[in-house]
C-alpha cells in the first residue's frame, strides 16, 4: 500500500516521509547569496538547507534573500554571504513525526519549511509547496470511488 493509499485510511495520519521532498538540495553557509539563488533557480526550489563543514546549520529562503536586498536594508549594498542571513534556528522534525502534528506547527509558527531528519542526518525538506501538493492529491483521491470489487 503506498503513502496516498494509506493517507486514504482515515485512521491512518501519514508521517512526514509521505510529504517531504527527500534528499534536498543545501548550501554552505559560506557562499554568496548570489549561489544560492542560482542554485534555487536551477532547481525550481524556495528553500536551501544549510550546512557548515558538511553539517546541518539551518535553513535560508528565498523570502530571507529578498527582505535582505529590498531597499533601505542595512545589508543592501555589500556583498551578501548564506551566513549574513541565517540567524534563525531551523523548525526540525524527525521523518516518522506524524503530519497532523508538523502541519499545526507550521500554521501555529508561520514558518515555511521543516527540515527532516532520519537517525541525526538530513532525509528531506517539507515545506508549504509540499503539503498544498500532498493535500491536493488526497482530496482528488478522497472524491474517487472506493473500488470494492473483488477481482
Amino acid at each position: 500500500m503506498n503513502s496516498m493509499s494509506k493517507a486514504r485510511d482515515i485512521h491512518h495520519i501519514p508521517s512526514l516521509a509521505a510529504v517531504m521532498t527527500p534528499f534536498p538540495y543545501h548550501i554552505d553557509i559560506n557562499a554568496t547569496v548570489e549561489e544560492a539563488l542560482a542554485l534555487m533557480d536551477d532547481h525550481r526550489v524556495h528553500h536551501l538547507p544549510v550546512t557548515r563543514d558538511g553539517d546541518l546549520e539551518t535553513i535560508i529562503s528565498r523570502g530571507d534573500i529578498e527582505r535582505a536586498q529590498a531597499p533601505g536594508h542595512r545589508l543592501e549594498e555589500q556583498q551578501l554571504y548564506v551566513h549574513d542571513l541565517c540567524a534563525r534556528r531551523p523548525y526540525i522534525a524527525d521523518i516518522h513525526d506524524p503530519l497532523d502534528r508538523i502541519l499545526l506547527a507550521m500554521a501555529d509558527t508561520g514558518i515555511g519549511s521543516v527540515l527532516v531528519m532520519r537517525e541525526g542526518e538530513l532525509a528531506g525538506i517539507v515545506t508549504v509547496t509540499d503539503v498544498l501538493r500532498f493535500c491536493g492529491k488526497f482530496l482528488a483521491q478522497l472524491a474517487q470511488p472506493v473500488d470494492d470489487s473483488i477481482a
